[in-house]
């Protein structure tokens, strides 16, 4: 399994949806990978073995359950294939540029064995007045 995503860096999406990929994560991620809709507002690009193992996890979730067809809806629904361009650059599609408010600034924030994307507006958002201390407390790590 991949390991290792760390850091968050901020780049800029143009017009086209074409954002460039940190270095530190396109070593990492391979040229191609997986892209789709995180639990949050935010897009979740994972390695492909990542995503084959996110993937069984999700069949395992079965169909009987609304909250399990919901999850995988949302996850397995909206995801695609990406392939880094020559440029260094992805292309997010519209419809996961809108569904995750995503227009000109991006923040990638690693987490371990995948990376997330977020609108820097609602990244800062849901980041302001959270006490981490509180959140930590009973978390064990």
């Amino acid at each position: 399994m991949t390991k290792g995503f760390m850091g968050e860096y901020r780049n800029n999406m143009d017009a086209k949806g074409r954002v460039i990929l940190p270095v530190a994560f396109r070593e990492l991620m391979g040229r191609e990978f997986v892209i789709t809709r995180g639990i949050d507002q935010n897009l979740d690009l994972l390695p492909k073995d990542v995503w084959d193992e996110k993937v069984e996890k999700l069949e395992k979730l079965g169909t009987s359950s609304p909250a399990a067809r919901a999850i995988k809806r949302r996850i397995l629904g909206m995801a695609i294939e990406i392939e880094i361009d020559n440029q260094d650059r992805i292309t997010v599609p519209q419809n996961l540029r809108e569904a995750c408010g995503l227009e000109k600034e991006i923040i990638f924030v690693g987490q371990g064995n995948y990376v997330e994307a977020w609108s820097k507006q609602l990244y800062d958002e849901m980041n302001e007045g959270i006490d981490f201390s509180e959140l930590a407390s009973g978390l064990d790590f």
